[in-house]
This record gives structure tokens, sequence and C-alpha cells, in this order.
């Protein structure tokens, strides 16, 4: 076979086999971009669990034995101290009849189970009067002192507005949830524009003490260390 011919036969083979290079190339680009796809799922991606191809692979820990509930061997007990006794505001005694009580001697002792209770009645509503007194010569009315403290509060006192803008600027709770804690658990029947002028007190009240603080601190100390929550939902 002369030259001409090895080197045209040579040509078309590695044409051909640049041919096929070109082909396993594409094959593999879209294989790899397949297996891309099928290697997709909720935990890698924002499909939705539902469309999860293959789940992931769960991992089994076997363990030598079951533990059993609550306390386990070994480890300290921890319990939590009682009341103390001035700080207990009811106390219910239970003795035995006198029959089953025959034969016994009673000891100064006592076996003590202490409860949290709720009241019945979680508020007080305190009337505030002032006497009117008659100049008999003028006959002008005057009306004894009350407490500014009492003026400005209006229907709900200090402790009862600080509530209410607690639960509004740290819990976050809308006027219609406040409301309903206030009716369902309280028995209190509060509107929501009157709950929303209380938080609004509280709100103007903060402002001058904010604002000094602000003014005392360097603007990255006060992001980094206070969180200062207004109660109308803003938070610096």
């Amino acid at each position: 076979m002369d030259k001409d011919a090895i080197i045209e036969k040579l040509t078309k083979q590695i044409a051909s086999l640049l041919e096929r290079v070109r082909q396993l190339e594409q094959e593999n680009a879209i294989l790899k971009e397949r297996i891309a796809q099928l290697q997709k799922n909720s935990s890698n991606s924002s499909k939705p669990p539902f469309s999860d191809i293959v789940k992931p692979t769960k991992v089994v820990r076997k363990l030598a034995r079951k533990r059993k509930k609550g306390g386990q061997r070994g480890h300290r007990k921890f319990t939590r101290q009682p009341f103390e006794a001035e700080q207990v505001d009811e106390v219910i005694e239970y003795e035995l009849n006198d029959k089953d009580a025959e034969g016994l001697q009673p000891l100064d002792e006592w076996f003590i189970i202490q409860q949290i209770e709720l009241p019945e009645k979680m508020y007080k509503i305190v009337e505030h009067r002032a006497r009117k007194y008659l100049d008999p010569v003028t006959g002008k009315i005057h009306i004894a002192h009350i407490p500014d403290e009492v003026r400005k509060g209006g229907l709900l006192s200090a402790d009862i507005t600080a509530f209410a803008a607690f639960m509004k600027g740290r819990c976050h709770m809308s006027y219609t949830t406040i409301r309903e804690f206030f009716k369902e658990l309280m028995k209190l029947d509060i509107s929501r524009g009157m709950l929303c002028k209380a938080t609004q007190k509280v709100s103007k009240a903060l402002n001058s003490p904010y604002d000094q603080l602000a003014q005392r601190l360097p603007f990255g100390i006060l992001c980094k260390r206070l969180t200062l929550t207004y109660i109308d939902g803003r938070t610096v």
C-alpha cells in the first residue's frame, strides 16, 4: 500500500474517532444533567418533599438496650425546691377519721404536695373616690386631691397597661389575641381600641429613655448588644 493510501485511511479513521468522541461527550453531558436532576430532593433544593424521587437512606443505629423513660441510672436526680411557707397562700390539711386513726399516733409531720393554681378572679376593681366639699360662702365645690398617676392612668392601671404592652411588644401578639386572652382567661372584656391606646402610651413613655440611651452608645454596640423593641412592633 502506498503512502497516500495509508494517509487517507488514517485520516478517515481519525475523523471517525473524532465523531465518536463528540457523540460520547454529548451523551456524557446529557447523563450528567440527568444525574444532577435525579439527585435533587427537598433537602438540597426548593423542591417539595412529596416530589422526592429517591428517599434519603435512613441511618439505623443499633442500641445495646432501649432506655427507660425518666431519670437514668447513675444520673443525678433533679427535684424542684418547694415553695417557702411565706409563699404559700392557702393550706388544706387532710387527716384520717377517728375510725381509721384508731390505735395510731398522729405525728407533727406531713406528706406535702404543692400545686400552683389560677385564682378565680385574676384582677380587682379599685374605685377611687374624692370627696366633694362645699364652700357655703362662695358656693364653690372643692374636690379632694387624687394622685396624678391615678388620674392619668384612666381605666387601666399601670400594671395592666404594662402587661398589655408586654404581650404586644415582647410576645408579638396581635390586639385581637390580647383581647381574647383578657376575655377568655381573665374574664375581662377590653376593646381593641383601649388596648391600642394603652400600648401606645407605653411606647411614648419609652421614647425618651430610648433616645437618651441611643445617644450615649455607639450605633454598632447598640445593634449588637441591645435589642430594644418598641411596643408597636419595631425592633432596632
